[in-house]
């Protein structure tokens, strides 16, 4: 199950990213300690994140909170559910 292993708040507030996938399901999770958020994006394919860039089809930015990292866990898990691949 996504998200099973994802790292702490803390992990975030380091100003860390964190991916995954699952096959062809992939997210990366981008903080921006700055402005105290996390940007989720979403793509479906082989590739990592550095070679998908104009397969991107959902970015979403959540509070860098650990209600947040929740909101952002259950946001992905929804995600993975209703991809059909």
């Amino acid at each position: 199950m996504l998200c099973k292993e994802m790292p702490k708040i803390m992990w975030f507030e380091n100003d860390n990213r964190y991916s995954e996938c699952n096959g062809l399901f992939h997210y990366i999770v981008i903080p921006n300690v700055k402005e105290e958020t996390m940007t989720l994006k979403i793509w479906h394919g082989e590739f990592c994140y550095e070679k998908s860039l104009d397969q991107i089809l959902t970015e979403r930015t959540f509070e860098l909170t650990e209600s947040g990292r929740k909101e952002m866990i259950e946001f992905i898990q929804n995600e993975d559910k209703n991809f059909v691949q």
